[in-house]
């Protein structure tokens, strides 16, 4: 017997980030769970840099066409920023939609963020 789960966007769906960024450490799992349920995880952690469009053998004689994994990397880049995007707020969509990877784009968050969330917890 062959079991099949389709992935739905409710199954992937991630609560939006809070502007202030109380819900920071919630978001930050939730929303890097979703993207590696996806299999693409690797766009946000830098487990594997960005693809290069030729390949060279290393004795410099044969270099080869990487059309099609570049294709498949910019695809990801563009699941894994939208999916981000869709799940901040406006503001901070446009502070930040400038930046150029989907990995750029999550360490910008990170940083604003991460420096807040630990202010509040010495608040505590």
């Amino acid at each position: 017997m062959t079991t099949s789960t389709k992935f739905g966007d409710d199954f992937l769906c991630v609560p939006k980030l809070d502007v202030s960024g109380k819900n920071w450490v919630i978001y930050k799992d939730r929303i890097k769970w979703s993207i590696d349920a996806r299999g693409l995880l690797k766009h946000v952690d830098g487990s594997t840099p960005t693809v290069e469009t030729t390949v060279t053998s290393t004795d410099g004689s044969k270099t080869v066409s990487n059309a099609e994994a570049v294709l498949e990397w910019k695809k990801g880049e563009a699941i894994v920023k939208q999916q981000i995007a869709s799940t901040i707020p406006d503001s901070l969509f446009i502070k930040h939609r400038s930046k150029g990877s989907a990995k750029e784009l999550f360490d910008a968050l990170a940083a604003e963020f991460e420096r807040k969330s630990r202010m509040v917890s010495v608040d505590l």
